[in-house]
């Protein structure tokens, strides 16, 4: 049995592993005062468990852009005007922000992936929680990896050649994908880039489907509904609860996922009238192949 295995470094670090297919929690590093050794194990403990929550942080701003660096290289915030003044790779996520409208806005609560529509989409996703509600507002992460393997042989074969045209905000998406979006697509920003549906990730054994319905215009050599239709048909498939780690936020957690192997959503069941502030980070990624 594979829960609850521990791994120990020299000092206090203590990666755990939280279930079978998803999930680790790292205790014992803060990451203003973090050596090599320790970035290691992080590192290799996202890619692993496909998300991790580090415990008990406590960040400005600027150290929370420090230890996101841990990572890898910040990418630049797809909306630039919830970013702290003079970084552009940390942003503000609250739910007390307003749209491009004037409207409270809310993240998403269907399964999706970050930044897909971009030539080199996040590696990973950082969240690091400055105010929560008393109750709800989880974020959950399903691991694309263990789905993708649990699909039948021929399946596999049949959409390893696939190609996606993502795009900031699908025509024919069946989700809500967002004012802020939709303003940007306005204004002529529709050039898609094209990903593998299926893609390998550098340092993991396994391939994992990679795809994000409200971002993906259509298949290469399907019409846009039926290229809707196909996915989330797949999704139907292989979000299984076995393979889905819910967050159940406290404060100071960083909480993170590979963003090249998983789908996560937003879970909106607390009292709105509450603040949920948390610091978001990108991490560069490689083009998907």
């Amino acid at each position: 049995m594979t829960t609850n295995t521990v791994t120990k470094t020299p000092a206090t670090l203590h990666i755990r592993k939280l279930s079978p297919h998803i999930g680790a929690e790292a205790t014992g590093v803060d990451l203003r005062d973090i050596n090599t050794e320790e970035a290691h194990l992080l590192n290799q403990a996202v890619l692993d468990n496909v998300c991790m929550v580090i415990r008990d942080q406590h960040l400005t701003p600027e150290e929370f852009e420090s230890a996101a660096s841990i990572f890898g290289e910040v990418m630049d915030q797809d909306h630039p005007r919830y970013s702290f003044p003079g970084m552009p790779g940390i942003k503000r996520y609250s739910n007390f922000d307003n749209d491009i409208e004037g409207n409270r806005m809310k993240g998403s609560g269907h399964w999706h992936t970050d930044g897909s529509f971009r030539e080199q989409p996040p590696k990973f996703v950082l969240l690091y929680a400055v105010e929560i509600p008393d109750n709800g507002g989880e974020t959950e992460v399903v691991n694309m990896r263990a789905g993708y393997q649990s699909l039948p042989e021929e399946t596999r074969r049949k959409l390893e050649p696939m190609k996606t045209a993502h795009v900031r905000a699908s025509s024919s998406s069946r989700t809500d994908v967002g004012k802020n979006n939709l303003a940007i697509m306005a204004q002529g920003d529709q050039v898609p880039n094209f990903h593998l549906l299926v893609r390998t990730i550098e340092g993991a054994a396994e391939k994992s489907l990679y795809f994000s319905p409200p971002r993906v215009e259509y298949i290469a050599g399907m019409d846009p509904e039926a290229s809707q239709d196909l996915l989330h048909n797949i999704l139907d498939k292989v979000i299984r609860p076995e393979f889905i780690y819910t967050h159940k936020w406290r404060l100071g957690d960083i909480f993170m996922w590979d963003n090249r192997a998983s789908l996560h959503r937003a879970v909106y069941n607390y009292d709105w009238n509450q603040h949920r502030l948390m610091y978001h980070a990108t991490i560069l990624g490689e083009r998907p192949q």
